[in-house]
């Protein structure tokens, strides 16, 4: 089987990320698990302060699809939020499958600053997905935001839009549906009292609301 692992705050989960999840499904995987971070490093903690709940809508706006999932293995582990530690404990998991790393292209042009980069890169394929202000024109550009250690040493598939580094592991960039939905301008939108209809779906509106998270 074919697994794709999708971290993220989720704060909430929105039709961005859904949208973008189905078209990976269909082109590349069997399954898609969305994994929410207990703590993140790269984004302000005081924006992250409901792991369960944000686990709780992931699973109702995914109730309905066989092919995805959700996992708390981050969330579970406590603190910080590093991908390396949850490539190797879903590696450990599904050693019979077919694993890869989705994240959008803003994360991956920070790529180089994570923990244990190259030890990621080298452990998982990636599946890097396109973002309205992130593009893929240039793939051979891409190379930069690898860190120093592996750019010297990456084919380039201009017909598969992807990258091989040590012709071990792919990076394929793949562009979605681009829906400019921030989980900022929701979160500002139920505080204001301003309609979030069609950014995320009904019933995870519904649970925001009956739990007062963003008030």
């Amino acid at each position: 089987m074919k697994i794709g692992i999708f971290g993220g705050t989720f704060n909430p989960i929105h039709y961005g990320h859904l949208r973008a999840a189905e078209e990976i499904a269909e082109k590349f995987l069997d399954k898609v698990i969305f994994v929410p971070t207990n703590i993140t490093s790269h984004k302000n903690i005081n924006d992250n302060i409901h792991p369960e709940k944000r686990l709780e809508m992931i699973n109702i706006a995914i109730k309905e699809d066989e092919r995805f999932g959700s996992s708390d293995v981050e969330i579970k582990r406590g603190g910080f939020s590093y991908s390396y530690d949850t490539v190797v404990q879903f590696k450990k998991k599904y050693k019979g499958d077919k694993l890869y790393f989705i994240v959008g292209a803003d994360t991956y042009a920070d790529v180089k600053n994570w923990k244990n980069a190259e030890a990621v890169l080298g452990a998982i394929d990636f599946i890097v997905v396109g973002r309205p202000k992130y593009g893929f024109k240039n793939i051979v550009k891409l190379i930069d935001f690898l860190p120093d250690n592996l750019k010297e040493d990456v084919n380039v598939d201009l017909n598969q839009n992807s990258l091989t580094i040590r012709q071990k592991r792919s990076i394929y960039f793949l562009n979605t549906t681009k829906l400019d939905i921030s989980s900022t301008v929701i979160r500002n939108n139920f505080k204001n009292n301003i309609s979030n209809l069609f950014l995320l779906p009904n019933k995870v509106i519904n649970y925001i609301i009956n739990n007062k998270l963003y008030e």
